[in-house]
């Protein structure tokens, strides 16, 4: 419930006793453990499941599986979970899994079963978490939440050598980060879905294309903000309509890509996030999303981050349901100088 970086909890409610709190029968059995490869307790999970309407598998990784100074040596489901799953999986009841932990783990086979109706990463959701998840589970609350991280295929893993920490593909390496990654991951950072359905356009005060001179936009004044780059080269607006029968939130991730300056470049890079609240059936909202000048910037070979002038796309969200395209023009601009080494004669002794 609470990982391995926390302060005290005066309590903790876990999702089975928010289950036991709310009234409903609920028909519990341990199963199976984390990590653990005995079936001594399949028989008594499926006996309670086939008294059940609905499945509910609880289960994911832990601090025995990862915490500090305890890394995973794979990103596979541990012990024998994925086996109980696929058995209650073929009792004809709609099954819904709750992996808990705070990284990913290959859920493929899930993914890939239609008898599995829904997946929820539940992370480490602190003290209350256990209701929130009720809730959302329940329906009393629809989810919009993103997926934080994203979720490699089990070979990654082995694909190449782990203590390379080059980002950019080469070699065995298929790139890391959703910024980099060539492989098909099984789900996408920013990856989430609705209790409902939401039509998304371009805003109609909004340009699909704009061109801003970049050289221009660095030489002027920056009241109100510290830095230049910190300024709003523009703001995304996106007109979002719930087509759907339940209220829900509207959580919007807005990427940026580019075919300016040098290669290689990454595949699209995060640059602004926000969430609308509860969006009524048939009720629309406008998204906003002021884009930072900054932002654009990428990483030259010395470190610098550098601005590029050349072409950019803005995508709402990993289905890019709104495109908005925009002209960087002017001289390319370096934001921020990686430090260079100091001479031998300014370096502070070591102690």
């Amino acid at each position: 419930m609470l990982g391995n970086y926390f302060t005290t909890a005066p309590y903790t409610i876990s999702p089975l006793e928010a289950f036991e709190a709310s009234g409903r029968t609920i028909n519990y059995a341990l199963g199976t453990g984390i990590s653990s490869n005995n079936e001594t307790f399949f028989d008594e999970a499926l006996a309670a499941a086939r008294k059940s309407d609905v499945i509910v598998f609880a289960g994911g990784i832990d601090n025995t599986v990862e915490s500090e100074a305890l890394d995973r040596e794979n990103i596979t489901w541990p012990g024998n979970q994925l086996d109980l799953i696929d058995r209650l999986s073929k009792l004809g009841k709609p099954v819904v899994v709750l992996q808990m932990g705070g990284g990913q783990v290959d859920s493929t086979v899930l993914k890939e079963n239609d008898k599995v109706n829904s997946i929820i990463w539940g992370g480490y959701p602190g003290q209350s978490g256990g209701q929130a998840l009720y809730d959302l589970i329940s329906g009393k609350r629809a989810p919009a939440g993103r997926l934080v991280t994203t979720q490699y295929p089990a070979a990654y893993a082995d694909d190449f050598y782990q203590l390379d920490m080059d980002l950019r593909p080469s070699g065995d390496n298929p790139g890391q980060t959703y910024m980099w990654y060539t492989g098909e991951p099984v789900y996408e950072f920013g990856h989430g879905l609705f209790y409902t359905t939401f039509e998304e356009k371009l805003a109609t005060n909004a340009s699909a294309s704009q061109s801003y001179n970049i050289t221009k936009f660095f030489a002027q004044p920056h009241g109100g903000y510290e830095f230049i780059e910190q300024m709003p080269l523009l703001t995304f607006q996106a007109e979002v309509s719930n087509t759907g029968k339940v209220a829900s939130d509207y959580s919007a991730m807005l990427f940026a890509s580019t075919t300016s300056g040098p290669t290689p470049r990454p595949i699209k890079w995060l640059v602004g996030i926000t969430r609308e609240a509860e969006v009524a059936p048939g009720g629309s909202c406008t998204v906003a999303i002021d884009v930072p000048v900054g932002v654009l910037a990428r990483a030259a070979d010395n470190g610098d981050l550098v601005v590029y002038p050349g072409d950019y796309s803005l995508a709402l969200n990993n289905e890019r349901s709104v495109v908005m395209n925009f002209t960087l023009t002017g001289d390319a601009i370096t934001v921020a100088h990686w430090p260079s080494e100091l001479p031998a004669n300014d370096r502070k002794p070591q102690v």
